[in-house]
């Protein structure tokens, strides 16, 4: 089979592509859209209730749509990517993303708005399964961690600016911005991808996805996304979480079932087995459990405990990433330099103490200290993240690396979304047994307490993580 002609017209070498560094540009830029999308648009959703009339329950919608979407429908497109060309997937996605951006920005209607925000999400689906494998793809073994690095930092950036920029674009032109924002962004990427990223020399005959599977998969993903979500909105409602549960626990089943029995499955079943990939796969979901526990109750203690304003919330909430951003470039050379499986142990560990910390810090209502911890724990996770999602793809072939790049994706949102159930979780059960019904009524010895309480479980998390990275 004579292989196509690669577009972007340089040679892939032992040392990697040779325009490497503008392909990781165009893969950052377009993760950077994905992350700072999810932050922008939560600061304007108060301003776009009001706007297009709606109440809060439809309006939410327009934020967890967007997370269950992703998470329903990334490991499809993951196990997708191996057949069509992750290059080829990264500009489909990025497309979708950018059109339907603009049909965000032009909606008039909730329902509209919701529509165009999945088909958002779907777009971003795409391009963040692939973009870890083409990473590995086009740089060598010993950059690997150098250009992960660039990845964390991204993300981080993302984090940081999310919540400032969509509060000062809603302010000065209004909410359809936030959105719009994308477009001329995406238009110039678009241009990019064709010419420089590539799209596979060797691109094997196109298989037909198992669709029975693809159904179970997305069914799946999306009734333990509803689940998760049912304990994220107090007051739990216990039927509606038993019965999306329930639902999850036989689409388990079955998609397992389903997958075992087929020649071309979704997500080969037989990884699971691989101890070099479960173990660090569950760290991830640990660390991001633990990660959002804190990025969920951290605003509600500083305003109801310590008594700040919103500015001065901001401001401390910058400093998890920021510590983050700028070490993340530093460990991933670090890791080029002196590669060890120890990195990732190591960063989960002192994470994991430095939270536990906090849990002492926050009860004690020790400002300085917390700060002093949170700066430590951003390091931390430098340490941890890159050397990590590197060991999960270094234990799969090169054929699975499509589907590797979509489950830490989907692992990720796993993660996220059980960390903020269970803050929610954990705030509302402390409140009820200390016979309160909110944080209004608790005073702020009470919270500490509880809030700390919720630090110490995030740390046992984290430590938890650090033991699945523990390799003899």
């Amino acid at each position: 089979m004579t292989s196509a002609p690669d577009p972007i017209r340089v040679t892939s070498t032992d040392n990697g592509y040779t325009t490497r560094y503008i392909i990781l540009a165009i893969v950052l830029v377009g993760i950077f859209m994905c992350v700072l999308d999810v932050q922008i648009v939560a600061i304007a959703l108060p301003t776009i209730m009001q706007s297009l009339g709606s109440g809060i329950g439809q309006v939410q919608w327009i934020a967890t749509g967007y997370v269950i979407t992703v998470l329903a429908t990334v490991l499809l497109f993951g196990s997708l990517s191996h057949s069509v060309g992750s290059g080829r997937l990264f500009r489909a996605g990025l497309l979708l993303f950018t059109l339907s951006s603009l049909g965000c920005g032009l909606s008039v209607t909730i329902p509209e708005l919701i529509l165009f925000r999945v088909l958002q999400a779907l777009g971003a689906s795409m391009l963040m399964s692939v973009c870890i494998a083409i990473i590995m793809q086009v740089f060598p073994a010993g950059e690997r961690g150098r250009a992960m690095g660039y990845y964390t930092a991204v993300i981080a950036l993302g984090l940081i600016i999310g919540p400032a920029a969509g509060g000062f674009i809603v302010d000065l032109i209004g909410w359809p911005f936030i959105f719009l924002v994308n477009v001329p962004v995406g238009i110039v990427l678009l241009f990019l991808t064709v010419r420089y990223l590539p799209v596979g020399r060797d691109l094997p005959a196109f298989r037909h996805p198992d669709y029975p599977g693809a159904l179970l998969l997305i069914g799946l993903m999306a009734s333990l996304a509803i689940a998760l979500n049912t304990l994220s909105n107090p007051p739990v409602r216990i039927e509606s979480f038993g019965l999306w549960s329930g639902i999850c626990f036989v689409l388990l089943i079955a998609f397992v079932a389903r997958e075992q029995s087929v020649d071309n499955p979704i997500l080969p079943i037989a990884i699971f087995r691989k101890r070099s990939f479960v173990l660090p796969a569950a760290s991830l979901i640990l660390y991001l459990t633990a990660t959002f526990l804190l990025l969920t109750i951290q605003p509600f203690y500083f305003e109801y405990v310590m008594g700040l304003r919103p500015s001065h919330i901001g401001l401390i909430a910058l400093i998890l990433p920021l510590s983050m951003l700028i070490a993340s470039p530093l460990f991933g050379w670090l890791y080029d330099r002196y590669r060890s499986s120890r990195y990732p142990v190591t960063g989960l560990t002192l994470m994991g103490i430095a939270f536990l910390g906090c849990g002492a810090a926050f009860t004690g209502m020790d400002i300085g200290f917390i700060l002093g911890l949170f700066v430590v724990a951003g390091i931390s996770r430098s340490v941890y993240q890159g050397p990590n999602s590197i060991e999960i793809m270094a234990s799969l072939p090169t054929a699975l690396h499509g589907i590797g790049s979509s489950l830490i994706t989907a692992l990720q949102y796993l993660g996220i979304m059980f960390g903020i159930s269970i803050a929610t979780f954990l705030m509302t059960a402390q409140l009820d047994w200390a016979g309160y019904a909110g944080l209004t009524g608790a005073g702020p010895g009470l919270l500490a307490v509880i809030f700390g309480n919720c630090m110490y479980v995030a740390g046992i998390i984290c430590l938890a993580g650090a033991v699945c990275e523990y390799k003899v």
